[in-house]
């Protein structure tokens, strides 16, 4: 009896530990759990940040490991490399003719039948094609204008963008005035910034080419005529309409543009083509349109004095020079937009060894001010960075884990980094 006793408080005493036992690893997993929930959460908390807008600015393609530094020998090899690259740069041999230098007085307004008859013929039809198994297939279509005589054509770059990032599957076609074949076109450059490409075409004919206008001198409620390929299948396309306003800022890419808003109707199919004054001169390139139920022909081009210098760059070089550049990617996130989230602009993305990165700006920072002007939005940074050329050094203040610090950025050149 003693012994059954004995065996039975060894059984309860045995029960007792092995619950508690039980109690304590099943404490210990809701404790790892919570843990783990709390580290996920903050790690997508900071993921989060980073997600909630999708307005970009700037240039990308590193990410930067947050803490991370430059050495005085990386800054030195960065400036080194950059003065290196603008005098190893090819003598200029382009340049387009200043149209502006022939005043309005000396001028003669024409007829829309005039205007088309004089710039037609230096419209053209380009068409994107791509290969697959040596089948070929029509994947877009759009419009440019011959900017010369021996065959450089200018354009959007969303019209051939398929064709400039992948040379070996796709490829472009032009049909030149007076031919019935497309011939095949290569692309010199092109900037996404400003969405212009340039193309060239071999010929031994002498081509028809536009006159490039002044378009500061625009008034809205003059006339404006734009051609184009409309629909992609309808070239030479003619529509007629006036200037609506000469400066709308418009968000695109990533980027604030100023552009000519019109009237004539922008068909799919004729971005790219010119939009003409009524001296029969190219005073912008047809871009885009809006399209609502209430809206009617709300169109868009790019004026052709801001993208001068682009065109002849992208000649001269194939690329745009002497632009200023941070190496950043930001976003843009609402006050309050998750719990606890401060608003502004924060850093998202850097380019390795660019300017922000050799300043020792890192992931996560919060922009506060850039040259003294207070970054609240996206648009800001561009506004400040076109405000200085490169070479110029400005201050820089970030806030990180909730103190401000400031740094010297030295602004770069485009041309000496990848796109």
């Amino acid at each position: 009896m003693e012994n059954e006793n004995r065996d039975n408080m060894d059984r309860q005493e045995y029960n007792s530990q092995s619950q508690k036992e039980k109690t304590y690893r099943m404490i210990i997993f809701v404790l790892s759990v919570i843990l783990l929930a709390c580290v996920l959460f903050s790690g997508f908390q900071s993921i989060y940040i980073f997600n909630l807008n999708s307005g970009r600015e700037g240039i990308l393609s590193y990410t930067r490991i947050a803490g991370s530094r430059s050495s005085a020998s990386e800054t030195a090899s960065t400036e080194e490399t950059a003065a290196t690259s603008a005098q190893e740069r090819p003598e200029p041999w382009f340049s387009l003719e200043d149209a502006a230098s022939v005043p309005a007085a000396g001028k003669t307004r024409m007829t829309t039948v005039e205007i088309a008859e004089k710039v037609s013929p230096a419209t053209v039809s380009l068409s994107v094609i791509g290969v697959d198994n040596d089948l070929e297939k029509l994947l877009g279509s759009g419009s440019g204008f011959i900017i010369t005589d021996d065959g450089y054509i200018v354009t959007n770059r969303h019209v051939v963008v398929l064709a400039d990032e992948a040379v070996s599957t796709y490829y472009v076609t032009v049909v030149l005035p007076g031919d019935e074949h497309p011939v095949r076109a290569e692309i010199v450059g092109s900037d996404a910034q400003t969405d212009i490409a340039v193309l060239k075409v071999d010929t031994d004919k002498k081509l028809p080419c536009v006159t490039l206008g002044d378009s500061d001198l625009l008034q809205a409620g003059e006339l404006a005529v734009v051609i184009g390929n409309a629909l992609g299948t309808l070239d030479d396309s003619v529509t007629v309409g006036v200037i609506s306003a000469t400066s709308r800022e418009i968000t695109r890419n990533g980027y604030r543009v100023e552009v000519i808003q019109t009237d004539a109707s922008v068909n799919p199919g004729s971005s790219g083509g010119p939009l003409i004054n009524s001296y029969g001169e190219v005073v912008g390139i047809t871009n885009s349109k809006i399209v609502t139920s209430t809206s009617d022909n709300v169109g868009f081009a790019i004026p052709v004095n801001s993208v001068k210098k682009i065109i002849e760059d992208i000649i001269n070089y194939g690329k745009v020079v002497d632009r200023p550049y941070l190496g950043i990617s930001v976003r843009y996130v609402p006050n309050e937009a998750y719990y606890g989230a401060v608003g502004g602009v924060y850093i998202e993305e850097m380019v390795k060894d660019g300017p922000a990165y050799v300043a020792g700006i890192m992931l996560g920072d919060k922009l506060v001010s850039m040259g003294g002007v207070e970054i609240k939005e996206t648009g800001d940074i561009i506004k400040v960075r076109d405000s200085y050329k490169v070479g110029d050094t400005i201050e820089v203040v970030v806030e990180r884990d909730g103190k401000e610090v400031t740094l010297s950025l030295t602004i770069a050149d485009s041309a000496d980094f990848p796109d």
